[in-house]
């Protein structure tokens, strides 16, 4: 009975084993733990960050369209503000007016058309005094109109400025938002980079270059500009290469696209606004046919970047984040807009 017993559990145990090893050796795909990602290829990662910049880009130039409409609104309240003060001083001018000719009326003998025939000694002696009457009653009427007109248009002026303000605040506010969203695209662009080896970060930041033999051609044999202001302009735009992109930038240490063209202009007594879609407004269209050195070229619509033209197919121009102020080709360039000429 007990080796009947024994070899039962024998038989038990055995089959035991033959279970968990057969459960061990089991294929477990249905729940392996997955394969970590390759990781990203260098082309990916460029595509990546061509897109980032390209958002960076209109980031930025809406920023700078902001910043310049918070100046407008500032001045336009400053002057509404203004305006509002000459209105009251002329209220106050107009209500003391009405007041005086009050007085000057109630303190009159002749106050009105009774006491003026009662107190006349002849029939032309009354008529004198009611048209004296008459003309204080006209001259009053016209110094309360005064009055009138002048408290209505120091309250608009007052209303102007209360609204403009307001606007400039909202304003200010939203720009503030959009330096956030910039920096968060800034810190996504920064931690790509960090993500290349050396010979990508290369390829990135090289990428448009000019071959040497376009580099001798920019130093020894440079196109002509077509005035002396577009030559002063390039020559201030090429002289600011190596200084790092940073956006709302416009020099002397580092720029965004449409601050580095504002500054180059700038040098030659051309101003412009630190946007590229108001920059693109401004100037004489020009063909791409018909491109020479000065002259402006746009991406995008509306332009969210902008590069100087130099010749020989070649823009100088503030890149994007993490890179500095360079010469490319302009065909390189994606999303081409258009250009204007100035000077």
């Amino acid at each position: 009975m007990a080796s009947t017993r024994t070899a039962r559990l024998r038989r038990a145990l055995i089959g035991s084993v033959i279970l968990v090893s057969s459960v061990v050796a089991m294929p477990t795909s249905a729940h392996a733990t997955p394969h970590p990602q390759a990781p990203p290829t260098s082309t990916d990662v460029m595509a990546k960050l061509a897109d980032l910049a390209k958002s960076n880009d209109k980031l930025t130039e809406a920023f700078n369209q902001a910043q310049i409409d918070v100046v407008k609104l500032q001045k336009q309240a400053a002057d509404a503000t203004k305006s509002a003060s000459a209105a009251k001083v002329s209220l106050h001018s107009a209500q003391q007016s009405l007041a005086d000719a009050l007085a000057t009326r109630y303190m009159s003998a002749s106050f009105s058309h009774t006491a003026a025939l009662l107190s006349s000694q002849s029939g032309q002696s009354y008529l004198e005094t009611v048209q004296s009457l008459n003309i204080l009653s006209l001259h009053q009427g016209q110094v309360a109109l005064a009055a009138t007109s002048a408290a209505a248009v120091a309250q608009k002026a007052e209303n102007t400025a209360r609204v403009l303000v307001s606007a400039a605040i909202a304003k200010r506010l939203s720009i503030n938002g959009q330096r956030q969203s910039i920096q968060a695209e800034v810190t996504k662009q920064k931690a790509l980079l960090a993500t290349l080896t050396a010979a990508q970060l290369n390829t990135f930041v090289n990428a448009g270059a000019p071959t040497p033999q376009q580099k001798i051609q920019i130093v020894n044999a440079p196109v002509p500009a077509p005035s002396k202001a577009a030559g002063t302009a390039v020559n201030a735009a090429l002289a600011e290469q190596g200084k790092p992109y940073v956006w709302g930038a416009a020099g002397p240490d580092s720029f965004d696209c449409s601050g580095l063209t504002m500054w180059a202009w700038g040098k030659a007594g051309v101003s412009l606004p630190h946007n590229a879609a108001s920059q693109q407004s401004m100037g004489t269209p020009v063909p791409q046919s018909q491109l020479a050195p000065g002259d402006l070229v746009f991406f995008g619509s509306p332009a969210y970047h902008v590069g100087m033209y130099i010749g020989n197919g070649m823009m100088v121009h503030a890149p994007t984040s993490g890179e500095n102020v360079k010469v490319v080709s302009l065909s390189s360039m994606s999303d081409y807009a258009g250009a204007s000429r100035f000077g």
